[in-house]
């Protein structure tokens, strides 16, 4: 977005798509829209009906109609309430309802986005567009535009109606400090809506900050970094302050202004009226009393609306936030149409060429087939290009030369749905829900618990399941917390094994958990991998033997490739690797 519209006092443009949301929506808002126009004529009828009854009833001194006047002017009332009442339901019911379908398409859109977007963007700026932004986006209906449309309508109504009852004179008179407010109160659309885009801008930092640093508490605990961890917050804090103080030093410079203006104007009224009056003129004390009362309702909305723009320009600043990632088509992942039959696991990378960031390249010309059943086992050191692979194979990227096929048909040419359907992954760092096992397990699928416990009991889950208050049904709050590693594990295996997959994907992590949690695992992997196509990242020498095919990396290249005999025999970069991190696992094998 270009300077001169980022200080625009009004988005025209982010306001129209605003609006084509509410398309579905658009009888109650043309009610609303309708009770506007109701409520001006109301508001106006008041001062009229004063005016009438002190120069007439109370003027006469006729009891009885100035008695019927009052009646007549609580029945107003009331009506004015009951209709403002409907008014705001039929507002704020507009706004949320809006703001659900924004939220639902949003998230409907950040679901199919690339990882590489999640990589680089802080997971609490996304939570600040999805939950706060969007929020402020009810405003405009609430608070913002048709409320700026009702107080603008009863401003014209009463500004005829007072052309009309009052002499034109007193009235421009009154008026005169008119176009000053319209001016002072654009100048403060303009500048507001600078310091609103940096309190959003605060707002998402702060929330990402906060996001990042109560995930990662055991890092900042177990480095003793509280202090300097509280010492940034601090910081950040300071700056949200300071932004919202320079939106509130704005306030308080505009409304006492505004209310100066409204005081001269009463002022000039009573002067002139009563200097009409003391003369003999056309003003009478009805005329008086009804222009100031004219006078105080016309200025309050006139008040209002700066509060009005700025919560429709929140609005507005929050929701080209929102719309920008709504509209960003670059980070969606690109899918194919092609569809898959019955796979039977045939995996293929031909010269496949892949880099994280531009120039530094992470697989470099990597070939191997994968035959149907067989256990594909990679090893590597670290950086060698081996989680790399299963995020290629699984399209989480996408690469930049070579082809990736399965069953002998492109991947790049499969719909996500279809290619990844037949897959399971286990990864190294378990994630789950804060929900029970049964729903971590099953992830929404028509999986019965009857199958869920057979499944438990064949890779050996079942026992520490069990022991759980609730079994299936235990929460294991936000990612796992409530189960040790080596229990996520068992869960991550048993979530692959019920979904039957045709391909199972493995990177084993077995690193920080016990010698019985190590077998257990060894005795799922030997479960799950039995009679299905396998690609294992093995760190552990027991899967490694098993395997049919190895496959050796070192840099983004494949080395080696055979079975865990030959290669040893053949006195290379496997066997070198074998000597320095598998052979002290050969006597616990």
């Amino acid at each position: 977005m270009s300077e001169p519209q980022k200080t625009k006092a009004l988005d025209i443009k982010a306001l129209a798509k605003i609006f084509d949301y509410v398309r579905p929506y658009k009888w109650v808002f043309i009610g609303a829209f309708l009770l506007t126009l109701v409520l001006a004529g109301l508001t106006s009828l008041r001062p009229i009906l004063i005016k009438y009854g002190i120069d007439t009833y109370i003027a006469e001194q006729n009891s009885v109609g100035l008695r019927n006047l009052i009646i007549l002017l609580f029945g107003l009332l009331v009506i004015e309430s009951v209709l403002q009442f409907v008014f705001l339901f039929s507002a704020n019911y507009l706004g949320q309802n809006i703001i659900k379908d924004v939220r639902v398409r949003l998230y409907r859109h950040l679901i199919r986005f690339k990882l590489r977007f999640y990589d680089s963007t802080p997971i609490g700026t996304l939570v600040t567009r999805a939950v706060s932004d969007i929020e402020t986006i009810a405003d405009i209906f609430s608070s913002g535009i048709l409320v700026i449309m009702g107080d603008l309508l009863k401003i014209i109504v009463m500004i005829v109606a007072m052309y009309v009852i009052f002499d034109w004179k007193l009235v421009t008179l009154v008026l005169t400090v008119v176009p000053l407010m319209f001016y002072v109160t654009r100048w403060f659309q303009i500048a507001i809506k600078k310091t609103f885009q940096e309190v959003r801008n605060q707002v998402a930092n702060l929330n990402a900050f906060v996001q990042e640093h109560l995930s990662g508490m055991n890092i900042v605990q177990v480095f003793a970094k509280e202090e300097e961890e509280y010492g940034k917050f601090v910081e950040v804090n300071e700056k949200h302050r300071k932004s919202h103080i320079k939106s509130i030093w704005y306030f308080s410079l505009f409304l006492p202004f505004i209310e100066i203006l409204s005081a001269i104007a009463v002022g000039l009224g009573v002067w002139y009226g009563g200097m009409q009056a003391a003369v003999g003129g056309d003003v009478t004390l009805g005329d008086l009393t009804a222009i100031i009362i004219f006078i105080n309702m016309l200025f309050r909305p006139l008040r209002q609306l700066a509060d009005r723009f700025n919560t429709l320009q929140m609005g507005i600043v929050a929701s080209d936030r929102v719309f920008k990632l709504l509209e960003d088509q670059d980070n969606v992942e690109a899918e194919g149409t092609a569809t898959l039959g019955t796979v039977s696991g045939t995996i293929t990378f031909k010269d496949v060429h892949f880099a994280y960031i531009q120039d530094e390249p992470v697989l470099r010309g990597v070939d191997f087939t994968i035959t149907p059943g067989q256990t594909f086992a990679i090893v590597g050191a670290t950086g060698a290009g081996k989680s790399t692979i299963i995020s290629l194979l699984m399209r989480f990227y996408d690469i930049q030369k070579g082809q990736i096929l399965l069953e002998g048909k492109d991947i790049s040419t499969l719909s996500l749905n279809s290619l990844r359907k037949h897959f399971a992954l286990v990864l190294q760092d378990v994630f789950l829900f804060s929900d029970s096992i049964y729903n971590n397990i099953t992830l929404g699928e028509a999986i019965s618990e009857a199958t869920v416990w057979e499944a438990a009991e064949a890779i050996g889950a079942d026992e520490f399941i069990k022991e759980l208050s609730g079994g299936l049904s235990y929460n294991v709050k936000e990612r796992g917390g409530m189960l040790s590693a080596g229990q996520r594990q068992l869960l991550a295996f048993l979530r692959a094994y019920v979904t039957n997959p045709s391909i199972l994907i493995l990177d084993e992590a077995t690193s920080s958990i016990d010698s019985h949690t190590e077998t257990m695992i060894q005795r799922a992997i030997d479960v799950v991998t039995k009679d299905r196509t396998s690609v294992i990242i093995a760190h552990r020498l027991a899967t490694i033997k098993k395997a049919d095919v190895i496959l050796v990396m070192d840099r983004g290249r494949v080395v080696e490739q055979g079975n865990h005999t030959d290669l040893l025999q053949r006195g290379g970069y496997y066997a070198n690797l074998y000597e320095q991190q598998f052979k002290e696992q050969e006597g616990v094998v």
